[in-house]
């Protein structure tokens, strides 16, 4: 009887540690790599993202000005007769595409500063990525090993 219960106690234990070192090896490394991937994936989520939104924002900022010179221009919205007759005067002496051409050259060197702090940050992502790329790889290696 003892040596049935020994028996029956030593397969026990065997199983349960063949579970354990299983849980360890396998799970363990699976919930580690699918968390290292999630990561990954939503830092190059997160700077493609930004980028969208920094050329999104650029582009609107310029279309906003420009629209915004031609409304003044063209006298929109029922401008009384006087306003519409003062920026007929500020076109024909020219202050109107001295304005526009202003504005386009604040633009370009805007969008210079921004391209600028964008590599800036394009540099900081790739080192991000690349530093998460190779956590991934060092866990799929000790994974598959």
């Amino acid at each position: 009887m003892i040596a049935a219960l020994f028996a029956i106690f030593s397969g026990v234990g065997i199983i349960v540690k063949f579970i354990k070192s299983f849980l360890v090896k396998y799970v363990g490394f699976a919930a580690i790599l699918g968390f290292q991937f999630a990561i990954t994936a939503s830092t190059i989520a997160f700077v493609l993202g930004f980028y969208a939104f920094i050329i999104t924002s650029l582009v609107t900022a310029y279309n906003f000005g420009v629209s915004t010179a031609q409304y003044v221009s063209t006298g929109g919205g029922g401008q009384s007769q006087i306003l519409s007759c003062f920026m007929s005067m500020l076109d024909l002496v020219g202050v109107t595409g001295a304005l526009n051409n202003a504005y386009t050259m604040f633009f370009a060197s805007l969008s210079t500063i921004a391209l600028f702090h964008l590599m800036k940050f394009t540099y900081w992502a790739v080192r991000q990525i690349g530093n998460e790329l190779f956590k991934l790889g060092v866990l799929l290696g000790q994974a598959l090993s």
